[in-house]
């Protein structure tokens, strides 16, 4: 089997993980066209990162790359749902910052950053930002 590599792709480059937003207009048509179009959510969407601690400034972590990756994750999402699909919500990968297990603690995917040594949970920018996503009902393409 020969592998295929698309050059124009996107990586996440703390990662090295694919980003691939259109998958959930892929998913949202097939949802409609091959599962009778039942309703159907996203049940976790995210990126996590590495050592957020470098992007701190002034006490809150500046996640520009996840509230872009989310954008444009919710961008595609509203694309199937003009075109008809049943989707009815949308979840974030998790709130919080939280333990995986591939990495424990390493990657970071929440709205809120936990300082471990002292449990206390700080909002992350991405998590002000998708207040104000939920709040509107949406976004416009200037506040990402």
């Amino acid at each position: 089997m020969e592998c295929q590599d698309w050059p124009e792709k996107v990586i996440n480059p703390y990662r090295g993980w694919e980003i691939y937003p259109e998958a959930i207009y892929d998913i949202a048509l097939m949802m409609k066209n091959e599962y009778g179009n039942i309703p159907w959510f996203v049940s976790e969407n995210g990126m996590g990162v590495a050592d957020e601690e470098r992007f701190e400034e002034q006490g809150q972590i500046e996640d520009d790359y996840r509230i872009e990756f989310m954008a444009q994750h919710l961008k595609y999402l509203h694309k199937g749902i003009e075109a008809g699909s049943n989707c009815f919500g949308y979840h974030a990968w998790t709130f919080i910052d939280c333990w995986s297990w591939l990495n424990a603690y390493k990657n970071r995917y929440g709205f809120y950053r936990v300082d471990l040594a002292t449990q206390k949970r700080y909002l992350k920018k991405s998590g002000r930002w998708f207040k104000q996503v939920s709040q509107q009902n949406g976004f416009e393409e200037d506040q990402v």
